[in-house]
């Protein structure tokens, strides 16, 4: 059982040198030519090890950002829900832009994995994982959505929209900061804190 343990830490211990090696090599921006034997070379181990663990490159684009999720669905679950809704609205919206900041190549790679074409390249069981998150978001979500329209503190909406709102406001801000063409002069943290607000706005009950 001792060995049997042991060789579960090494193999466990072995992916995770494989994604960090990945990722280190997804920041570049020629990240999409990024090929296996480079992502072997960085993690210091024969290409065939990283087919041992992963079925192709889409498979390791698709576990970063399954493992980055669920780190920021962690700390999302580890606000304190007892606060007024839409404080604790706000401070859900915070950990996910602050997830992003300063991290390119997960922006990248969120981008990328939600595309059609890559869902099918994956392969059904990951792209099911995938597609897991938005429910897992939904999750943290809809409890919120729910009280503040118990509460009379949201508009009275369905709660799908409410929804669909705060979570096309975050993606879509992602996609426009740091275009100069759409947030021209607009610095990052000021971007973030009028899409909060103008949200927060929409949603609320005047």
């Amino acid at each position: 059982m001792a060995i049997l343990e042991r060789k579960e830490r090494e193999f466990k211990r072995r992916e995770e040198d494989i994604l960090a090696a990945a990722l280190s090599l997804f920041k570049r921006d020629d990240w999409q030519a990024v090929t296996i034997d480079q992502i072997a070379a960085k993690a210091e181990i024969g290409k065939g090890t990283i087919y041992k663990h992963f079925a192709s490159k889409d498979e390791i684009y698709a576990r970063l950002v399954i493992e980055f999720f669920g780190d920021m669905e962690a700390r999302m679950k580890a606000v304190d829900g007892s606060r007024p809704v839409l404080e604790v609205l706000a401070a859900v919206m915070r950990i996910f832009w602050d997830s992003f900041q300063g991290r390119p190549d997960y922006r990248r790679l969120e981008s990328y994995c939600r595309r059609e074409d890559f869902r099918r390249l994956v392969g059904d069981r990951m792209a099911a994982e995938l597609d897991a998150l938005d429910e897992r978001f939904m999750g943290i979500l809809n409890p919120l959505v729910q009280r503040g329209l118990a509460e009379g503190v949201l508009e009275p909406r369905p709660a799908e929209v409410i929804h669909f709102a705060l979570h096309a406001a975050m993606i879509g801000l992602l996609e426009v900061v740091g275009n100069q063409c759409m947030s021209r002069g607009i610095p990052p943290e000021t971007a973030f804190g009028e899409m909060r607000d103008f949200t927060l706005r929409g949603i609320s009950k005047r």
